[in-house]
């Protein structure tokens, strides 16, 4: 129990002050500061964070049990990209955004991000 306050307010500290729009409801059976750590990490590069909108989110297959998968999009117009994120207990983070391999002058292996997000259960 200790373990799970100790995270739930690292997380606290890491997510923006406006979190972003969960389209579909799939927050509902998560912990809102994961949810809103999730958001903060998927958004971290975008010009207007407050304004995404995820969907999709769920624990992902991820062995460490710390993985979500879900779908973000920079709002208005813009199409929602697969994401998988890691949140460790310690308040580490990794993001796995498919979008950073598909843009012009992307580095990378195109395959291998396709290929991950497929096995963390996050793509078809």
């Amino acid at each position: 129990m200790k373990k799970a306050a100790a995270l739930i307010s690292i997380l606290a500290f890491s997510a923006p002050a406006a979190a972003q729009q969960v389209v579909d409801g799939t927050d509902s059976g998560l912990d809102p500061a994961v949810v809103r750590s999730i958001g903060a990490l998927a958004t971290r590069d975008f010009a207007a964070p407050a304004d995404a909108r995820l969907r999709n989110l769920k624990k992902s297959l991820a062995r460490n049990g710390h993985g979500y998968c879900g779908e973000v999009s920079p709002g208005g117009a813009g199409a929602f990209v697969p994401f998988h994120a890691i949140v460790e207990e310690n308040g580490d983070t990794s993001l796995l955004l498919l979008s950073d391999f598909t843009r012009p002058g992307a580095t990378g292996h195109l395959d291998i991000a396709q290929r991950l997000l497929k096995n963390f259960g996050c793509t078809p």
